[in-house]
């Protein structure tokens, strides 16, 4: 087998798990997946290539610095590497912000788009900066262990790190004060620089005899990893809360059953009920309730943008247009889920 396609499979298949795992967690408004897949290849494309360029053209910078070999290499992996990569990454994010603002509504949608810029620059960044040397060097021994490395133990870190500045867009998404929308995502970049910057000098310390450092960035990447992943389990139960909240009124106006509404509070009961809808009507049955349920959380969580917008009781045509595609989405979906 070609080794292109050995180092392509070595990290594509991670990655994919990885993925559909960061799916799997947006459990009630799933991002387009077009949109998803528009995030990924800015990582593995623009992201990624732009950041090789800006770091050859620092080189020379470094190379003048007139320190030690050692000082100088730690210099730039420690520092240069992390400013121009989680830069290059961030950009994508506040580029999504700016253009799709509809579409990105918190903080967990601000981890989900970072995770997958992440996800697709480590999937070129490994392809090409690590396992094809690797594969054509023929050490196999330690070429396997380092892309076991690469991929299991380090494998959500770019993921990990640009999902704390997705984390704090996300956040300054809600704010109303300008100086939180301006500074809290500067800060986010910042603990995405210093977290990545820990790493890559942890790991580069091993290579000149001392393994103290990677313990500790060990336990810098996966407790700050699962931090990461306990602030998006706090943001998935407060959309939860989003969608109690805004969907209230639809119950007190009957325009939703009381039923309806356990359902659509529950990511649980969703599931199951649109597993239901697949066994009486195939996939035609699935989509329609899930539009349906979608529909539903868009409309309550347009409602909470416009609390926090401080808009809270008026309403515009943006909600009567949800409430309109609710009703049509609501009618399609009964006839699979409830048939006369």
């Amino acid at each position: 087998m070609p080794i292109l396609v050995v180092a392509i499979l070595g990290a594509l298949i991670p990655t994919a798990i990885y993925v559909l795992f960061v799916w799997w967690l947006d459990r009630y408004e799933k991002e387009p997946l077009w949109l998803l897949a528009l995030a990924f290849l800015w990582g593995a494309g623009p992201a990624a290539f732009l950041s090789v360029a800006f770091e050859q053209l620092a080189t020379p910078a470094f190379a003048a610095l007139g320190v030690e070999s050692m000082a100088a290499h730690l210099v730039k992996i420690g520092i240069g590497a992390p400013l121009v990569e989680e830069s290059w990454k961030g950009i994508a994010l506040i580029g999504l912000v700016l253009v799709f603002y509809h579409e990105f509504d918190d903080v967990l949608d601000g981890i989900i788009y970072g995770a997958m810029i992440g996800f697709g620059f480590a999937f070129t960044e490994n392809i090409f900066g690590y396992f094809l040397p690797i594969l054509r060097g023929e050490t196999s021994g330690s070429g396997l262990l380092f892309i076991l490395l690469r991929t299991v133990v380090f494998g959500a870190n770019h993921a990990f790190w640009t999902g704390i500045t997705g984390a704090a867009v996300g956040y300054a998404r809600l704010a109303r004060d300008w100086w939180r929308r301006l500074f809290i995502p500067m800060g986010g970049w910042a603990l995405a620089v210093l977290f990545h910057s820990l790493h890559n000098i942890g790991t580069s310390m091993v290579q000149h005899g001392t393994c103290f450092p990677l313990g500790v960035s060990l336990i810098v990447d996966w407790g700050g990893l699962l931090l990461l992943l306990l602030v998006a389990a706090l943001a998935l139960r407060r959309e939860c809360r989003w969608i109690e909240q805004g969907l209230a009124t639809e119950v007190n106006h009957g325009m939703l059953t009381i039923e309806e509404y356990d359902i659509l509070r529950s990511a649980g009961q969703r599931l199951w009920v649109q597993l239901q809808a697949f066994k009486r009507g195939g996939r035609q049955a699935s989509r329609s309730v899930g539009r349906y349920f979608q529909t539903a959380t868009e409309l309550a969580f347009e409602k909470r943008h416009m609390r926090a917008a401080g808009n809270g009781g008026a309403e515009n045509a943006e909600i009567h247009r949800l409430q309109q595609e609710l009703a049509d989405h609501r009618a399609r979906a009964w006839s699979w889920l409830w048939p006369v």
